[in-house]
């Protein structure tokens, strides 16, 4: 029978320092990659929302000059993005918000995810963002707007999905927590018909 050698014994600070040179060695031996597609998801239906720029999850390759048109019409480019459809979207929560002002004959309820659950899911770690409506309006939401207004990505109004024609796939909207009346300035803040967003 074949005699197995002792195991010898190897100093405990001897050890730490070893695996931490390992540890090392690997972290710079391993490329830096994008986050995993997998930690957000992939659209099961059409795309109807897309979030670049200063985020942490993607699960979409960089822009592609040939497939993404539209946002090549726009001049919107990117190494990665995160992608929604209303499935995806819906699945952060969907809030109803009622949102009356003075220029529309009736309030209207409007349902979709909060902007900030929005943001959280594509791992934005900027702090303004951007939105671009089809028509190339770009619509700036600073930080401290983000945080003190309830705003909502409406994916609904009163019901019904927005669709082209009606100021569609999204209308961002808020609510004011302390309950104030809106007013024509904040109606103008919605941006509509909005399809993309760009966080810095």
């Amino acid at each position: 029978m074949t005699e197995i050698p002792a195991l010898r014994m190897v100093p405990r600070g001897l050890l730490s320092a070893v695996l931490a040179a390992a540890f090392c060695v690997a972290a710079v031996l391993m490329p830096e990659t994008a986050p995993r597609a997998a930690d957000l998801g992939k659209p099961a239906g059409p795309v109807v929302l897309t979030v670049a720029g200063d985020i942490g999850a993607a699960n979409r390759p960089a822009f592609d000059d040939a497939n993404d048109s539209f946002l090549n019409y726009h001049e919107k480019t990117f190494q990665s993005a995160a992608e929604f459809d209303r499935a995806m979207l819906e699945s952060l929560g969907m809030q109803r918000v009622e949102i009356a002002y003075e220029g529309w004959a009736q309030p209207s309820t409007f349902e979709g995810p909060w902007l900030k659950d929005v943001l959280a899911a594509a791992g934005a770690s900027g702090r303004n963002v951007t939105v671009v409506a089809l028509d190339g309006f770009g619509a700036e939401i600073p930080a401290a707007d983000i945080e003190s207004l309830d705003w909502v990505v409406g994916l609904k109004r009163d019901g019904r999905y927005l669709g082209l024609g009606q100021r569609g796939p999204i209308w961002l909207v808020y609510r004011r927590p302390d309950g104030a009346v809106l007013t024509a300035e904040d109606e103008q803040r919605w941006p509509w018909a909005a399809f993309y967003i760009e966080v810095e």
